[in-house]
């Protein structure tokens, strides 16, 4: 009987041993999926911030394209009616070109952000806003009758709208388009 209170001590290290080791790697496995939710959550936190930060800032510059945009138009129009009228005082045309550049640089700024938007329905919706600013931004340097205007208010409005849902979805915490 001594013989097995020997083999028993020994079996009780083993097995002291053995559970300290399953129980370092069950801590081992827990930690590393922890440290994976918390890479994946930061991860998730970065990508959510840069999608938002470019969101707002395309945003921005569609708002100063469309103001340019109008602003060119207008001043388009004055600058044709001096003209018509026989009224052109010296700079006429100057303010007309400065409008004109000043609405190219604003749309190209919009379209300058347009890669930066991670959403796809948003991105292709900002595309096709950018191109047709670019369109009317032709027309009105070329004098073709009606600018649409309206269309392009409704489409920066669609744009708007999306890019608010995808704000609000980034702060509700889902993945809403």
């Amino acid at each position: 009987m001594d013989g097995w209170k020997f083999w028993w001590g020994i079996a009780a290290f083993f097995l002291g041993g053995l559970s300290t080791q399953l129980n370092g790697w069950l801590t081992y496995r827990r930690q590393r999926a922890d440290k994976k939710a918390d890479d994946a959550a930061a991860t998730q936190a970065r990508s959510d911030e840069f999608e938002l930060q470019h969101l707002v800032e395309f945003n921005q510059l569609l708002r100063n394209a469309a103001e340019a945009l109008h602003a060119w138009e207008q001043a388009d129009r004055q600058f044709r009616h001096l003209r018509d009228t026989n009224s052109l005082d010296d700079d006429a045309a100057e303010r007309r070109m400065q409008a004109h550049d000043a609405s190219e640089a604003a749309i190209g700024a919009a379209e300058s952000q347009v890669g930066y938007i991670l959403v796809d329905e948003i991105r292709t919706a900002a595309h096709r806003a950018v191109d047709d600013f670019y369109a009317l931004n032709a027309m009105i340097f070329e004098g073709v009758g009606d600018h649409g205007m309206i269309r392009l208010h409704d489409q920066t409005a669609e744009v708007h709208s999306a890019i608010g849902a995808r704000v609000r979805g980034i702060y509700a915490g889902r993945n809403a388009i």
